[in-house]
């Protein structure tokens, strides 16, 4: 799976069933019959699914450049994960596999495109982050609420864990060969300069650092809060960038997505640093190039929204939901690069004091 193209994975096409197709694949091997409503992807086809007596699920069909074995690593996460909670009791709500009529966790379909994984997950209520700005008491609960879920992922393991994506932290060099497509030359410098960093100091400190399965996508498309009371997180979505990492790229990229409104750049990062911290305690290793790896996320989101917009259409709905969400990136970028990396450790080792 390493030899994967993560370009061609996000360039091919997404699905394209109709909510006949949908509707008839529910009613015949789950035996639900439903509604349905489309749901924007970045390479799958998702579909929310609501039923006679109101039940709610979302089908989710696979991109056919990947491979299945990613599809099947996502089903059984999702299954390990729903053991580890009671188990463990642990305070987190995540999509449950819902099974076919004839106990299967999945159902292969295929189209001219090629052949995709299907398979339904519960759907989970809560206020996308995405829709709310962010309160330090909440930034600090979603730095619990991750660290509890990394608990939950602990010991699980599966070939399809070692899957490449443009978005994965770890391989962010790779982001260079897309540097002429970011249309704006300060963000450009800003992406040069904080990739430059992250070769320096936290490349090679990577392949020591304790590592396992991680979420790899806690962004405020993908984290929901409580209605009643928005300081609470009440579910995580979206399982489908998981992989095998060192455990503080799920806590950068978390807290890449921590975007203070103020001056003070890395409050709320700061906060969701505490967050974490006080459950699974971070080593000086792994605070000293988190920073790095924070930034490293942020040139993900400012490279991949100019690239896709390079190739895609103006109706392309992912693209547009991806303008939306992503408008802060590059002034958080430029923001974070006028911060010295000491001062920023220093703000860093502190939340975890």
């Amino acid at each position: 799976m390493q030899g994967t193209d993560p370009l061609a994975v996000i360039a091919e096409d997404a699905p394209r069933f109709s909510d006949k197709a949908a509707i008839d694949l529910v009613r015949t091997r789950y035996g639900l019959d439903v509604a349905v409503a489309t749901l924007v992807s970045e390479r799958d086809q998702n579909f929310r699914l609501t039923t006679t007596d109101g039940a709610r699920y979302v089908l989710k069909i696979g991109n056919a450049a990947e491979a299945p074995e990613v599809t099947e690593f996502q089903i059984e996460a999702l299954m390990h994960i729903a053991a580890a909670v009671k188990q463990q009791r642990l305070p987190i709500n995540t999509p449950q596999i819902l099974r076919t009529l004839d106990g299967s966790t999945h159902v292969m379909l295929e189209s001219p495109g090629g052949k995709h994984v299907a398979r339904i997950v519960s759907f989970l209520p809560g206020i996308p982050l995405a829709e709310r700005i962010a309160s330090p008491a909440l930034a600090r609960n979603m730095g619990v609420y991750l660290a509890h879920l990394g608990r939950a992922l602990e010991g699980f393991s599966h070939p399809g864990s070692q899957q490449s994506l443009l978005w994965d932290v770890q391989r962010a060099p790779r982001l260079r060969g897309l540097l002429e497509y970011v249309r704006d030359d300060e963000a450009a410098g800003a992406v040069l300069a904080a990739l430059d960093d992250f070769v320096r100091y936290a490349e090679p400190l990577l392949p020591s650092l304790r590592s396992q399965v991680i979420h790899s996508d806690f962004n405020a498309d993908n984290v929901l809060i409580d209605a009643e009371d928005t300081d609470v997180v009440a579910g995580v979505i979206d399982f489908g960038d998981m992989l095998t990492a060192p455990l503080i790229v799920d806590v950068a990229i978390g807290a890449s997505y921590l975007r203070s409104p103020d001056e003070n750049s890395l409050r709320l990062v700061s906060e969701f640093v505490a967050g974490y911290h006080g459950i699974t305690p971070l080593t000086g290793e792994e605070i000293g190039i988190l920073f790095e790896l924070i930034q490293a996320r942020v040139c993900a989101s400012v490279v991949i929204l100019d690239w896709r917009a390079s190739m895609r259409g103006d109706d392309d709905p992912y693209l547009k939901k991806l303008v939306e969400g992503e408008a802060s990136a590059r002034r958080f970028l430029c923001k974070l690069r006028e911060i010295p990396r000491e001062k920023a450790g220093q703000v860093l080792r502190q939340a975890c004091a």
